[in-house]
């Protein structure tokens, strides 16, 4: 309740210390766009077969700087960004040093086995805008981190020497939290074109998920569509 009150008072004391024309003319400049996307998975460990479809969620907040009278604006800010990776592997201990994905046998029924993944992004883009409402943008992000855990839903099985051994016939869900072997930062080119508001974007992730050793040489490049109002 006190963060509540302190930002409200913050608010009240920028608005008296700008004109509402420069606070008007401030709120013109940022923007929000939400996008789906799905990622294609490169350096998969043998016997890994990802999903065609592996959805994910970016959202953006960006603050543009117009380049004098150009059609050139530079904009930065804080954004979200989700991602799953459905396999048919399963990772048999997240605690290990190193984590490894082994195949699920053809006779172990299951719904889905995922790594799922979040993110606080600070993107930087170059954009252009031309006066018949085109638009093409070249960017660099850098995210952090928040979230790394795995489900799976399926019949139930344990791990043995040998591999998977079928153990019985119910249906479970887990889901471990805490994927520790997972890079802190991470790190990519982006890239979108679009008309008005509507936009198709693709983002190639330089950086690795695990860290050196402690996985496979997993990365996403992704390509989806955004609503961006800029």
């Amino acid at each position: 309740m006190k963060k509540i009150l302190l930002a409200v008072i913050g608010i009240f004391i920028l608005g008296s210390v700008f004109s509402q024309d420069s606070f008007l003319s401030a709120i013109r400049k940022f923007n929000i766009g939400v996008g789906l996307h799905t990622d294609i998975w490169l350096g998969n460990p043998p016997g890994m077969d990802p999903r065609t479809i592996n959805q994910g969620v970016q959202v953006n907040g960006m603050y543009n700087y117009r380049i004098k009278e150009s059609a050139v604006n530079i904009a930065g800010g804080v954004g979200l960004g989700t991602h799953n990776l459905y396999t048919n592997t399963y990772i048999p201990d997240i605690k290990a040093d190193s984590i490894s994905f082994l195949k699920i046998p053809d006779n172990i029924p299951y719904k889905k086995s995922k790594l799922s993944l979040a993110y606080i992004d600070i993107p930087l883009e170059f954009r252009v805008k031309t006066r018949k409402h085109f638009r093409i943008a070249f960017g660099f992000k850098v995210g952090f981190n928040i979230n790394a855990h795995v489900k799976y839903k399926g019949n139930r099985f344990v791990v043995g020497p040998s591999g998977f051994v079928f153990a019985a016939g119910a249906i479970v869900k887990e889901k471990e939290k805490d994927v520790r072997q997972i890079e802190t930062i991470r790190y990519g080119a982006t890239f979108r074109i679009g008309y008005k508001w509507f936009n198709l974007t693709a983002y190639y992730q330089i950086s690795k998920i695990f860290k050196v050793d402690r996985g496979p040489a997993l990365y996403p490049i992704s390509f989806g569509i955004a609503v961006i109002p800029f």
